[in-house]
């Protein structure tokens, strides 16, 4: 009970400075010494933690890995403190905190020791893992543009990257936010309007108009919400609709682009049908941060336009 009572205290202990000759200059060496490390020791814990966190939707650690991150950051931490007290004990002998301090960090430090070897196998293999994946990913990616390259027309284009899209028609579009069925109204009367001074006629400014409409209601039926951007040249309408949306996934994107008929949200499936059948081009852009979808008509039609099928498509087994 006196040991708790009298744990900040110094009471019976000497400070370091008076046990035996300390030359000033070696004391300042120790405490300057001790100071330094044991403000990087907890430098080196928040920098991880800030990065951790900055980047954490990104990173995607495996579990082994972000164990030993947190194991590390307590571990470093802890011993961080050791260094600070035993700067303390020059000047405030408080050598009972001064023990429990070091008794914590023991157990940190046995517990970091103990799980390195069960994590650390784990964590060596963790970027194997990953580049493995990535590779698996990036040829699912080629098989799918294989694919998609099959459409008749040619107008689906799967993009990887940003990097992948076309370059914009001009740095002021006309945009509109939709978060209602009402707003597609807004949305058919800007593109109407482009079509109208790019010089479109009736029947290609009608196709553009519900290729667009078709995109931006898939974007409201699946997230509920969107952004259009849409952009005009001379004799070209470029029209981008993004959403913040969960992304399709990779292995339904055939399913989803290319069966009339396929719906996931309840809508009649031939969203992307029309779409395909009525733009030049449409950029694809997909993932767990959303969907970007960039649509190119020209004036004149480049492509035979293709029928529908009676045929109608249906959900499959997952």
């Amino acid at each position: 009970m006196e040991f708790w009572q009298n744990l900040f205290s110094g009471q019976g202990f000497m400070p370091r400075r008076t046990c035996g000759v300390w030359p000033d200059s070696l004391i300042a060496l120790h405490v300057v010494s001790d100071a330094v490390i044991w403000m990087s020791y907890l430098w080196i814990p928040l920098v991880m933690l800030w990065s951790y966190q900055a980047h954490r939707k990104t990173l995607r650690l495996h579990t082994p890995l972000t164990l030993l991150l947190f194991l590390y950051v307590i571990f470093i931490t802890a011993c961080g403190w050791t260094h600070f007290f035993d700067a303390l004990m020059f000047y405030n002998p408080v050598y009972r905190l001064n023990g429990i301090v070091r008794g914590l960090t023991a157990v940190a430090s046995f517990a970091t020791a103990v799980s390195l070897v069960r994590l650390m196998p784990l964590a060596i293999t963790a970027p194997v893992t990953i580049l493995t994946q990535k590779v698996a990913l990036n040829q699912q990616h080629a098989w799918l543009r294989d694919i998609l390259d099959s459409v008749p027309s040619g107008a689906l284009k799967l993009c990887e990257k940003p990097s992948d899209w076309p370059e914009a028609l001009g740095k002021d579009p006309v945009t509109v936010e939709v978060s209602d069925p009402s707003h597609l109204r807004q949305v058919r009367r800007a593109v109407q309007t482009l079509a109208e001074k790019a010089g479109f006629e009736p029947l290609r400014a009608s196709d553009t108009i519900s290729a667009v409409h078709e995109a931006t209601m898939n974007a409201l039926a699946h997230t509920g919400s969107g952004t259009v951007h849409c952009h005009a040249s001379a004799a070209k309408i470029q029209v981008w609709i993004e959403d913040k949306g969960a992304g399709i996934p990779l292995d339904k994107l055939p399913i989803v682009t290319l069966k009339q008929g396929y719906s996931t949200a309840g809508t009649a499936g031939q969203g992307w049908y029309m779409i395909l059948s009525l733009v030049d081009a449409a950029y694809l852009l997909t993932g767990s941060e959303g969907t970007v979808i960039v649509l190119e008509m020209n004036g004149i039609t480049s492509h035979e336009v293709v029928p529908f099928s009676t045929a109608v498509g249906g959900d499959v087994a997952a």
